[in-house]
């Protein structure tokens, strides 16, 4: 049984749409790939936008419940306008330490380098250690050591400490004294899964305090700090090969010796590295660095001033229990941060915040399937976007690309936000956006191509139509298609050199182009005339001429009912100035004319253009009742007549323009036939 296909049915029709839509889907396809190719390569703009947006999805994270473990002791602008510049003495570092051990400081970790001797002179020495009540008796010392370093060293040694030190990736070891490698705390045990540490930045060397001070302190950390390539610290390294071993960063250290667990475990399964200690799982990188969660609000933690501790206005114990961070926090003195939230943070803070993530157990992390999931996304989110807008409307597209990038952006925020894990959605949100520009843009080109083409074939068929009802005129009249393209011509030509004089600077192309049009249908009104009178081979009769002066108001007539039933714009322009030129064109500029006597400016342009241009093609022309003109001798007719019946501005264009009349006449020139009207009756 066959089925019946609609009237409507084309097949052409359908295929054409059909291939539309296939390069449509082929280029949001093409898009989409080009898209999901970018997890793969580190394009540095498409990086810092990652980057912006990571930071703005993490500001939105609440502040979890901190840990109350690490305190800050700053070096402040207080403390050296009371004792005096940085660095200080190392005696004074002593007395600053030991009133924070006698706090009950848990461990105290400094944040500062001291690789060489205290240059600070004996006599400056002996001052301050008179006003301190220290005895001024300076020890023997072996070579390479000095008392303030000896001082220190004894206090460091006297609970649980921890100095920094620099790890330099440049190649070169930079300390010029032999030293075992730097200490760990006591009793750390470090296993590592096969492969785990492979991809991890290996050292040259390092930057570290005397011996006299490592070899007293409990354990040492590294405080190298990674910045994004826009300067912006978000991750750091925890662990870091060197020397063969892998030794903890300060905050580490800090936790271990502040713990009796310390034991450390890296496993890497599924492409996932994370450290296990105390029960707690933490996530890193592949290059061992971990994503830190910075608190909200500031200040996050806890500050005192050195100059309180040593003037022993902080209260005894209050230290019990904390991990102590000392450092220099003057501004000018110690390392800044900037930080995903804008907050600019002194070294001290950051190694704070590293301490809180590991002791409350909170983190962010970029999970080993996270590139999967983005790659998914983006398949899913182009393909679909490709077939919505390759079917849907513009709205619906708009719709469709707010709600995919909206959804992407509240997916990856909350992920980040309740759990931790950051997935980044600018590549699916980039998608959504792009494909939509794209496939909108092919859209309209083909809609406009479209367009074009049926504008193309409209004005086509206008102009066949124009053509057919002029020549029906002038079938009555048994005048000549000629006739209609030569005062075409004429018209045109007279419009454009008008529109390159001042008066006449409004004249654009759209509307030359409309007189043009307009020029076939100036006659229209003869098929209301008697062919008694159309064909009448002698001279009319008064009562006859004034039958035949009604052709311009029977075409006008009939225009202003097609004017009526026009819906588009442009249509009623062109029939408006068409009308104008029916009826005036056999106004005269001094008033004589007809149909209304109109004078000067009141008569229409297009009936101005007309006049001349039907007065130029009916004396130049040759009829089987006369021979034509020459034209020069119309040049001078047309010129005794300016301000008479024509318009001196169009004889004045005529006149500057009368070689490309003489070139239309002879390229579109008539076989002599038989005509009725003579020039009078034109």
């Amino acid at each position: 049984m066959s089925a019946n296909l609609p009237v409507s049915y084309d097949p052409r029709h359908l295929r054409r749409l059909w291939e539309g839509k296939v390069w449509l889907i082929l280029t949001g396809l093409c898009l989409t790939l080009g898209i999901a190719s970018l997890l793969f390569f580190s394009v540095p703009p498409i990086q810092q936008a990652d980057l912006r947006l990571y930071d703005w999805m993490q500001n939105g994270r609440r502040t979890p419940p901190r840990s109350g473990l690490p305190v800050l002791v700053g070096i402040d602008e207080e403390s050296l306008a009371a004792y005096g510049q940085w660095p200080w003495p190392r005696y004074r570092l002593a007395l600053l330490i030991g009133r924070l051990q006698q706090q009950g400081a848990e461990v105290i970790a400094l944040d500062f380098l001291m690789p060489e001797l205290d240059r600070t002179s004996p006599e400056v020495i002996r001052f301050e250690r008179r006003r301190d009540n220290v005895d001024p008796t300076l020890p023997a010392l072996a070579a390479g050591q000095d008392s303030n370093s000896q001082r220190l060293a004894e206090v460091l040694g006297e609970g649980k400490t921890v100095l920094g030190y620099y790890l330099n990736f440049s190649g070169a070891n930079v300390s010029a004294r032999e030293q075992p490698p730097p200490k760990t705390p006591e009793g750390m045990v470090l296993t590592r899964a096969p492969g785990s540490t492979d991809k991890w930045p290996k050292p040259g060397g390092a930057i570290r305090s005397l011996p006299q001070l490592t070899a007293s302190a409990s354990a040492e950390g590294f405080t190298n700090a990674l910045h994004d390539i826009d300067g912006t610290l978000r991750r750091v390294p925890l662990l870091q090969p060197y020397n063969g071993n892998v030794h903890p960063s300060l905050a580490l250290s800090a936790l271990l010796l502040s713990s009796p667990d310390r034991s450390l475990k890296i496993n890497k399964e599924d492409s996932e590295t994370s450290l296990w200690w105390n029960n707690k799982r933490i996530p890193l990188d592949e290059s061992g660095n971990l994503l830190v969660d910075f608190r909200q609000t500031q200040p996050a933690f806890p500050y005192v001033s050195a100059r309180d501790v040593l003037d022993g206005r902080y209260a005894s114990g209050s230290l019990k229990g904390k991990i102590v961070l000392l450092g220099a926090w003057a501004k000018g003195l110690g390392d800044a941060h900037s930080t995903p939230s804008g907050h600019v943070l002194n070294g001290l803070e950051i190694h704070a915040t590293i301490i809180d993530n590991i002791a409350a157990g909170t983190f962010i992390s970029r999970p080993g399937w996270a590139r999967g999931a983005e790659l998914f996304a983006v398949l899913f989110l182009g393909a679909l976007s490709t077939l919505l807008l390759s079917r849907a409307g513009a709205t619906l597209s708009l719709l469709a690309v707010l709600a995919g990038t909206a959804g992407c952006f509240w997916a990856g925020r909350q992920l980040l936000v309740s759990q931790g894990l950051y997935l980044s959605p600018l590549l699916p949100m980039l998608t959504t956006v792009v494909t939509a520009l794209v496939l909108s843009l092919f859209k309209y080109s083909i809609e406009a191509r479209k367009v074009r083409q049926r504008t193309k074939a409209l004005v086509e068929a206008q102009d066949t139509i124009i053509h057919s009802m002029s020549a029906l005129a002038e079938a009555r009249d048994k005048e000549t298609g000629g006739h209609i393209l030569r005062t075409q011509h004429y018209v045109e030509i007279l419009a454009k050199q008008l529109a390159h004089t001042p008066k006449y600077v409004d004249l654009d192309e759209s509307t030359i182009d409309l007189l043009a049009k307009s020029a076939p249908l100036h006659d229209i009104g003869k098929v209301g005339i008697p062919d008694s009178i159309l064909h009448k081979p002698g001279k009319l009769t008064d009562d006859e001429y004034a039958i035949m002066k009604a052709h311009t108001l029977i075409g006008a007539e009939a225009l202003t009912k097609v004017i009526g039933g026009a819906c588009h714009p442009e249509n009623n322009d062109f029939l408006t100035l068409a009308k104008q030129m029916i009826v005036s064109h056999h106004e005269h500029w001094d008033g004589t004319g007809y149909p209304h006597g109109l004078r000067g400016e009141e008569i229409p342009l297009a009936g101005r253009l007309m006049a001349l241009a039907d007065v130029y093609d009916a004396l130049i022309s040759r009829r089987v009742y006369k021979q034509g003109y020459s034209h020069p001798q119309v040049m001078e007719l047309i010129l005794q007549n300016s301000g008479v019946q024509f318009d001196p501005d169009v004889v004045a264009a005529f006149m500057e323009k009368n070689e490309e009349f003489l070139k239309v006449s002879q390229s579109f020139s008539d076989e002599a036939e038989p005509e009725a009207e003579h020039v009078q009756h034109a």
